[in-house]
């Protein structure tokens, strides 16, 4: 039995995922609470994005499922994350770490997913299959505790029906995780953290999405509906939003966008390249702050060569369901993937780290 990550007796519903805001086809993928933007988080060893908060916590509050989650805290702390093979409907609990590398090893996960379905009775199959994993970890940390990972012995599945999650829930099994994450990290790139709130003033409603990054740049998009709410008879108001750029891992290019008018003073911290800034509103859009970048301003008050899409929350809702659109426009005409997006209702502060 491993005391880094341990299969459960929990059946997933196809549904599950769903629920929680995965809509990628990878086979695994896994959840962990980001506690510094009180936010979900779900990744399936290429794509990070944000998860659906209140099923996360409805599922964990549930009276079927608290009693034996309480002491991994998963609804305030990324010290474990919740892993699923979407292929078996296992689920497993696991040290952040070591979720995070199965991910970024299919090799391994195909072993996992052999070993637990393994006959109970071949000892000899499992202990060999385990030794293999094992090796396939410790060549992916340097940490002594991943050579401690043991064989799991799976319980039998239990068949009571969380009907408003769609989960069949049992009994956990194996000791609680020991060994502290010490450090968060995200799949393929160097760490990007997004502002933790849309800043004073701002609505409660901040979403973020961190993506693959590949080539020689990087581009990053923050989307507000408005940064006021000052608007009434006839008159907009311009807010103001601040953007710090602070990440010099590659150069940038910064894609603004929102449907109010709004002036975006933009911070360039030492170190940090910017390539070029996209501008896209409804409205008449500003940028302040900087100069010798080249700015490519598109509005539909201003050119009316405006995108056509307005994004302030990542994924498709009833709030902003134009997200792949704008995305994917934007990555055309700069050919390159989408690195992170921030973004809320009304948003006066962020900051590319």
């Amino acid at each position: 039995m491993s005391n880094l990550i341990q299969r459960l007796s929990i059946a997933a519903h196809p549904q599950l995922e769903k629920s929680l805001g995965y809509r990628g086809d990878k086979r695994w993928v896994a959840w962990r609470w980001e506690p510094q933007i009180d936010q979900l988080i779900c990744s399936d060893g290429k794509i990070v994005g944000t998860g659906n908060n209140m099923p996360w916590l409805v599922f964990l509050q549930h009276d079927l499922i608290n009693p034996a989650l309480q002491k991994y805290n998963l609804s305030e702390s990324d010290r474990h994350w919740l892993l699923l093979d979407r292929e078996t409907r296992n689920l497993y609990v696991g040290e952040g770490k070591a979720v995070q590398n199965l991910l970024e090893q299919p090799e391994s996960l195909m072993l996992l997913a052999c070993l637990d379905g393994s006959s109970k009775g071949d000892r000899s199959a499992n202990e060999n299959l385990h030794q293999k994993l094992s090796q396939k970890l410790s060549k992916a940390t340097e940490t002594d505790a991943f050579r401690r990972l043991a064989v799991f012995i799976p319980l039998g599945i239990a068949a009571t029906l969380i009907g408003a999650l769609g989960v069949v829930t049992g009994l956990w099994i194996g000791p609680a995780v020991q060994q502290k994450l010490s450090e968060k990290e995200t799949a393929n790139i160097s760490p990007i953290i997004p502002g933790a709130s849309c800043g004073i003033g701002g609505s409660d409603d901040f979403s973020a999405y961190v993506g693959t990054t590949k080539g020689d740049k990087e581009l990053h998009l923050i989307g507000v509906y408005e940064a006021t709410s000052a608007h009434g008879n006839g008159v907009r108001a311009t807010g103001a939003v601040e953007v710090k750029v602070e990440r010099q891992n590659k150069p940038i290019i910064l894609a603004l966008s929102a449907y109010e008018p709004i002036n975006w003073n933009v911070t360039v911290e030492p170190g940090a390249v910017i390539e070029k800034i996209v501008v896209n509103g409804y409205h008449n859009q500003t940028v302040s702050g900087v100069s010798g970048i080249p700015i490519e301003t598109r509005t539909y008050e201003g050119n009316g060569e405006y995108f056509g899409n307005f994004i302030y929350k990542w994924g498709s809702t009833t709030e902003s369901t134009n997200t792949p659109s704008l995305v994917t426009k934007l990555e055309q005409i700069n050919h390159t993937n989408l690195t992170s997006f921030q973004g809320c209702y009304r948003g006066t502060s962020f900051t590319i780290k």
